[in-house]
C-alpha cells in the first residue's frame, strides 16, 4: 500500500499515521542500566524498537537515571517481551501520567486553554499562587484530601491514571 502513487488516475502520497502505527512499553531491567538509549535502540532494532527513553527521578535537585526504560515500537501491537544477549525483559504497557492544569488544578486540561479560576496547588485557595503559599496544611482541590493537588496519593489522580 505504501508504494501506491496513483489511485484512479489521481496522484497520491501514502504516509504512515504518526501514532496509530506505534506502541509504547516500559521495561525494568537492572542488567541494562549501563546501556545508553542509543545502544538500546541499536541492539533492539531487530525487534522493531525505534526509540528509547530512560526514566529519571529528581533527587536533591538533580536527575538520577533509573532501571526503567520507555521503548517505542514501530508496530501497533506491544510485544510481551524483548531479549538482548542473555537478558529477557517483560514489556509492560506505558501509561502517561494524567494531564493536570497548573492554573485551576483540574485533570484533563492544560493551563494554556483553561478558563477556570486560578487555584493554589497546595491549599486550594484562589487568592494566591502556589509559589507564594504559606499554608501549613494541604488541601487537594480534586478530592478534598489532606495532600496537594499534585500528589500521587490523590484518589482522583489514581482514577485518572
Amino acid at each position: 500500500m505504501r508504494s501506491l502513487e496513483k489511485l484512479a488516475d489521481f496522484p497520491i502520497e501514502v504516509t504512515p499515521h504518526r501514532t496509530l502505527n506505534y506502541s509504547r512499553g516500559v521495561i525494568s531491567e537492572p542488567d541494562l542500566f549501563d546501556c545508553s538509549e542509543t545502544e538500546l535502540i541499536e541492539e533492539l532494532q531487530s525487534q522493531k524498537v525505534c526509540a528509547a527513553h530512560r526514566i529519571k527521578v529528581k533527587r536533591s535537585g538533580s536527575l538520577i537515571p533509573t532501571k526503567h526504560v520507555i521503548l517505542t515500537f514501530c508496530r501497533p501491537e506491544l510485544p510481551k517481551s524483548i531479549h538482548t544477549g542473555y537478558v529477557y525483559a517483560r514489556v509492560k504497557p506505558y501509561v502517561l501520567n494524567p494531564l493536570r492544569c497548573f492554573k485551576c488544578q483540574r485533570f484533563g486540561r492544560s493551563q494554556g486553554t483553561c478558563k477556570g479560576t486560578s487555584r493554589c496547588a497546595k491549599c486550594s485557595g484562589n487568592d494566591h499562587d502556589t509559589s507564594v503559599c504559606v499554608s501549613e496544611t494541604f488541601k487537594c482541590f480534586n478530592c478534598s484530601g489532606s495532600h496537594p493537588a499534585y500528589s500521587r496519593d490523590c484518589s482522583k489522580w489514581k482514577m485518572e491514571k
